[in-house]
């Protein structure tokens, strides 16, 4: 008797055994499927110039990619998904609100953010989308988060990454810049800026058209930004532009648009500020991977051709 209980003990125990693990394979199918699916999806939002609507689905799509995380925190494309997803919402969505209060002036609208409160979102946006990356970073060197932070080991770790890293470490740099941009008050952040020129670097080093080039963009607006005290040098950031301009030609507007508010601005070169940026805002290039990017591209122009006498001291 005893043991034909002990026999039917352990087919229940293989049964339910057997339930978790279909279960899980079940649970982790789905996720994988569905993050098939989400990184399609990443990649047409950019060839929509929507923006009011992209505007509204981006946080959806973001949640849900955060829900499947919870099934599967490991999972390294959906971590680098989420930290892509971040960045560009806080890119494309909020600096573009922020930077037109701080350069015109304009108030918000009724019932809209106030300048404090976008820079607030910025910086929580930017710093889930630096921790969603070096989780992913985390994946596979498991000391990643310690060999960044401290400046004996930064510049080796960074070096070691491979080309499996390239996206984690890509979307680490992205999200760091615009960290370190809003956060000019903070001696934490500004010690952590050496990390974007060397996770850029290394990107260009791996594959120097990643992203579009993207790289090469952060560079050139790094060292374009800062004082020389600070690491900023006006012929690395030429150099990063003419790279950019030598992958994409004229149809990435984000090219000469931030080369003319950072570059430009620094040689406090007004004509050619003017020039550029009206080419810009004229442009109809149309071409459905820049097409996201370059309507951003053009209402930004718009905004800083507009904010021109407070950009050139001799206004």
């Amino acid at each position: 008797m005893s043991r034909r209980i002990a026999s039917a003990g352990l087919v229940i125990a293989g049964m339910v055994a057997l339930s978790v693990l279909w279960s899980c394979s079940t649970r982790k199918l789905m996720v994988t499927e569905m993050t098939d699916l989400m990184e399609t999806g990443a990649g047409a939002f950019e060839t929509d110039d929507d923006l009011g609507m992209l505007q509204q689905a981006l946080p959806a799509h973001i949640k849900l990619l955060e829900a499947l995380l919870a099934s599967d925190p490991q999972n390294e494309r959906l971590l680098i998904l989420l930290a892509r997803l971040y960045g560009s919402y806080a890119f494309l969505f909020i600096e573009g609100r922020l930077e037109r209060f701080q350069l015109t002036g304009s108030p918000p609208a009724a019932g809209g953010e106030t300048p404090a409160e976008l820079k607030d979102k910025a910086l929580r946006y930017y710093g889930r989308g630096v921790d969603y990356a070096l989780a992913a970073l985390q994946i596979r060197h498991p000391r990643a988060t310690e060999s960044l932070y401290q400046v004996t080991s930064s510049a080796s770790f960074v070096q070691s990454l491979q080309r499996p890293d390239l996206a984690a470490i890509f979307w680490y740099g992205f999200n760091l810049s615009g960290l370190v941009n809003h956060s000019r008050d903070s001696v934490a952040a500004i010690a952590r800026a050496h990390l974007i020129e060397k996770a850029m670097q290394r990107v260009i080093e791996l594959q120097p058209d990643f992203y579009y080039g993207s790289a090469h963009l952060v560079l050139m607006m790094y060292y374009a930004s800062r004082s020389p005290m600070m690491g900023g040098n006006l012929a690395r950031a030429q150099g990063h532009y003419d790279q950019l301009k030598h992958l994409n030609g004229d149809k990435l507007l984000l090219t000469d648009l931030y080369y003319a508010r950072t570059v430009v601005v620094q040689q406090q070169n007004r004509r050619l500020f003017e020039e550029t940026l009206t080419a810009v805002a004229g442009s109809t290039d149309t071409e459905a991977r820049f097409r996201l990017f370059n309507r951003v591209a053009r209402d930004r122009a718009l905004v800083y051709l507009s904010a021109a006498d407070r950009l050139f001291e001799d206004s």
